[in-house]
Order: structure tokens, then sequence, then C-alpha cells
């Protein structure tokens, strides 16, 4: 999962790099428009060389947006939109993204009453030493692997700066739509409590989560307090989504799994 992610990415970059040269757009839609074409034909749309020409084909190429028959001397050149998909999907997921922030604008702004401090509380017994528990929401490693709010979902990319007022950043993934998750660390109490802000496309401003570590004769107790909803059906999504993935960690850590 994670290969096929970098590789969209690598690809993604080459094509909005070869795509930047103002010459190799126009050429790729003259392609498009036009279907394939003799390099000399396609040469007389510019002021410029048959070689110039020639070594933009090239670049678009190297990126698959264009493919080559050839017969005998003449080379066909025609257009391959395939590899657009990539940015088709890049736009839709920040399309996505903007259109959530949009409508958790529009929500606030149809608040007449001051919004209530809604909050929730989740709590586990895990199956491991408080010192593997408390590490394990500070190790980026491992956050890839228990940070799965829902059925279907990863996390390709986890990363932290474990210190307060050092940040995190967590990429949940659903299908081929990314969603960026992150904050600050606002307390790091070793063994006993993690404090730091929440942000997502689904949270609020002042977001924060409290995690209280005890240790007890089955492992240690975890108690994780969300504090700060836009509603309560943001709340009760949180509150699913933080159960689970209590639940995976569980799931990892008992017995040293």
């Amino acid at each position: 999962m994670v290969d096929r992610k970098d590789k969209e990415q690598k690809q993604l970059s080459k094509i909005l790099k070869v795509t930047s040269n103002v010459t190799r757009r126009s050429i790729l839609t003259t392609l498009a428009q036009e279907g394939p074409t003799r390099v000399t034909d396609l040469a007389e749309h510019y002021a410029m060389s048959l070689n110039a020409v020639s070594k933009h084909i090239k670049v678009l190429e190297s990126a698959g947006l264009v493919s080559r028959q050839k017969f005998g001397r003449e080379h066909l050149i025609e257009a391959n939109l395939e590899p657009v998909t990539i940015i088709d999907k890049w736009f839709q997921n920040l399309r996505s993204i903007w259109e959530i922030r949009l409508e958790r604008l529009e929500r606030l702004l149809l608040e007449e009453t001051e919004m209530p401090e809604l909050s929730l509380s989740v709590s586990r017994t895990i199956k491991a030493p408080i010192e593997t528990v408390y590490n394990a929401w500070l190790n980026p490693a491992m956050l890839a692997q228990f940070m799965i709010a829902g059925e279907g979902m990863t996390v390709p990319r986890a990363e932290t700066d474990a210190r307060e007022g050092g940040r995190f950043s967590i990429i949940m993934a659903a299908g081929d739509q990314e969603i960026p998750h992150g904050g600050e660390y606002l307390k790091l109490q070793p063994f006993s409590k993690i404090v730091f802000s929440w942000e997502s496309p689904f949270s609020v401003t002042g977001s924060t989560v409290t995690l209280h570590f005890k240790e007890v004769d089955e492992g240690t107790h975890i108690e994780l307090v969300h504090v700060k909803f836009l509603d309560e059906t943001s709340r009760s999504n949180h509150e699913l989504g933080w159960s689970t993935i209590l639940t995976q960690l569980d799931t990892i850590l008992s017995y040293g799994g």
C-alpha cells in the first residue's frame, strides 16, 4: 500500500514538472484534439525547429504522457492521458477536504449560541507494561499501526517530534482519499499523561486530547479524554473512532503482539 502511494506521488511530481512548460502542455492538448500525428505535422504548429519539438516530445514520453509508433521513417505521436488520472485523484482529495472545511465553516456561522463544550471519554486496559503503552503514542511506526479509526482505513504516513511544543502528523487513508490529522504536544509527563491538540478537517479550534496512563495488575489502564466538538454527531463519530483505535492498540501490544 505504502509502495503504491509512494509510486503515485513520484509519478504525480514528474507529470506536474513535465507539464509546467507551456509548449509541452500545448503539444499534449494538440495531440489529444487531433489524435495520432506525425512529428513533422506537429512541428508546423510551433515557431521552433523540428529538433526542438522532438525534444519536448521526448520529455512528454518520459512521463508516459505520449506514445510513439514507427512506420518506416515516419513517427506517429499519440497522447496518452491515462497517467493524468493521478492528477485528478489528487484534486479530488483536495476538493473533498476543502468541501469538509466549507461545510464546517457554514455550520459555525449558523450557530446563534456559543458552542457547548462537548467532550468524550473512552478507556481500556491493555496487557502491556505502562512504558510500552506510553511510548507507543510517541513512536511514528507504532502510530501507523494502531491509529486505525475505522474498517478499511490505513495510515500510510506518520511523523512525530516527541517533545512539549513539538508537532505530530498522521495521514489516515480511506481508499484513495487521504485525510490529514495532526497537532502539538502540550504536555508530556512520562508514563502518566500526554496532552496534545487535535487538528483535522473534522475538528474545531481548541480541540484537545488527554491520555491518562495507570499501572494495574492486568497491565496498563489508559483513559482518553477528548474535549471540544462541533456537535453531538461529531462527538459520537470521534468516540467510535477513538474506541476503535484503543482496541487496535490493545491487539498490537497485548502479550507482546
